[in-house]
């Protein structure tokens, strides 16, 4: 694997906005080393790859759902599908795992295995939830994601909030057929796996939303339908032998009323949605979300990372009017200017070179005295980090074969970019026998990968004979 950008934990400390804040009041600067948790990530669910507007405002991961196709200048979690239907082929879901691990591993920080997978609705539609199919995916995931990049995160299913849920079906508490009481899901989940006996994911994900809760309601909220509801979550996880164990909420936020935004027509759509009792002002929502992103930095030193539901849905274009998740969203809104200005405590990323030079097979070439050749080896080199590196060539003078080399020995790579080295042997200048030589390639800043060298080979004879073989049928 090619080295990940190298994190650090810093902290990055600013001055509150008072647009939208006006209920929320910032800790005093002398008490931003009062962070519980220096290390807690800052991310965006997205619909568009806003980078730019994600870095301006000071947060560290995105969450998609295709794989990039390049390393970018911030964390990457992925959330990968995992339902019902793979049941039906679990060799042909390792193999997903497994190649998306080969194929963009290298631009992949997390995964997250499925998504509300204690729904119906998520885990297949008409299909009931059942915690110990599911860890079949999980653990199948994470040993085949580990053994291509051992540094990923692996994070299972952002449960959804369901409440507490009555009924029993087919001997599952908590379940009504369709979906699952988170914690009873939890509970089975977790169960499942000590009985696997094996290691299964790093992190445990969940889906603590707001609804109409302010921020630092209590967890014992009606339902725990409230932010602080994951609190919960973790206390199952330390009941079961998990407390070292991290949280990631890989969704929340606070959805708004369309009236705040200009789209009054949409408000009863929200409501024959279910989504009435949840909507929130602007201003609920800015402060709401300030006071999440701190509380959490300030007192849950278990969390992983929070991922706001969402960035730029409002924005993205291909959404209906009416679309509810477009509701949740902070861009151009007074969350916005809140977010740029929220004091974090974070992980950062810290631009890093990525160097990879190609091909790295030996070059052999054949000649006689009296037809010579040349022989020219190609080097690619490419930068796919995001801060440049130099690179210098040199060909060993104490070996047989001394290359020549065509190109520049030494010269920077900028992030993005590539050039090419070329080694050129003339045969002519050498007699009948064996040849090997090397160049000797390095960069700075230092890569563990290193320096490294690069062979060509000659082979020189008075002539050369082919030899057919015999064909046997």
């Amino acid at each position: 694997m090619l080295r990940k950008s190298l994190i650090v934990a810093v902290l990055a400390l600013g001055l509150m906005s008072a647009v939208g804040l006006a209920g929320w009041q910032a800790q005093p600067s002398e008490a931003q080393s009062e962070f519980a948790n220096p290390d807690m990530g800052y991310g965006f669910n997205m619909a568009g790859w806003d980078i730019e507007l994600v870095q301006d405002l000071g947060f560290t991961w995105v969450k998609v759902f295709n794989t990039p196709s390049s390393r970018l200048p911030v964390n990457v979690m992925i959330r990968m599908n995992a339902d019902a239907s793979h049941m039906n082929d679990i060799s042909g879901f390792r193999s997903e795992m497994r190649n998306a691990a080969q194929n963009s591993g290298d631009y992949i920080d997390a995964y997250e295995i499925g998504n509300e997978v204690n729904l119906d609705a998520d885990y297949g539609w008409q299909t009931s939830p059942d915690a110990a199919q599911y860890v079949e995916l999980l653990c199948a995931a994470y040993e085949e994601i580990k053994a291509i990049d051992p540094d990923a995160i692996v994070i299972s299913a952002g449960l959804a909030p369901t409440g507490r849920v009555t009924g029993n079906w087919e001997g599952h508490a908590g379940h009504n057929g369709l979906f699952q009481d988170d914690h009873e899901y939890m509970r089975e989940m977790l169960d499942a796996i000590i009985a696997k006996n094996q290691p299964c994911f790093d992190a445990v994900g969940y889906h603590n939303y707001g609804f109409d809760k302010a921020y630092d309601t209590s967890p014992d909220c009606e339902n725990g339908f409230c932010f602080r509801g994951v609190e919960k979550i973790y206390e199952i996880m330390v009941d079961k032998g998990y407390g070292e164990s991290k949280v990631w909420t890989t969704e929340f936020g606070w959805i708004v009323n369309p009236n705040e935004v200009g789209k009054p027509d949409c408000e009863q759509t929200l409501i024959d949605q279910g989504r009435g009792w949840q909507m929130v002002s602007l201003q609920e929502q800015s402060e709401n979300i300030a006071g999440a992103f701190d509380y959490a930095a300030r007192n849950w030193e278990w969390m992983g990372g929070l991922i706001l539901f969402n960035l730029n849905f409002n924005t993205a274009g291909w959404y209906s009017r009416c679309e509810q998740m477009t509701f949740y969203s902070v861009e151009d809104r007074p969350s916005e200017e809140m977010l740029r200005n929220l004091p974090k405590a974070y992980a950062e990323v810290i631009p890093a070179p990525v160097p990879a030079v190609s091909p790295s097979g030996p070059t052999i070439g054949l000649a006689t005295v009296d037809s010579p050749i040349v022989i020219t080896r190609t080097l690619t080199i490419e930068n796919l980090g995001d801060a440049p590196f130099t690179y210098t060539v040199l060909a060993r003078n104490d070996l047989s074969l001394i290359p020549v080399i065509d190109g520049e020995v030494s010269a920077v790579v900028q992030p993005g970019e590539e050039t090419v080295v070329n080694l050129v042997v003339d045969s002519s200048s050498y007699g009948v026998g064996t040849y090997e030589g090397f160049v000797t390639f390095n960069v700075t800043p230092e890569d563990s990968d290193f320096p490294a060298e690069y062979p060509m080979h000659l082979a020189v004879a008075n002539e050369l004979q082919t030899i057919y073989l015999p064909v046997v049928r």
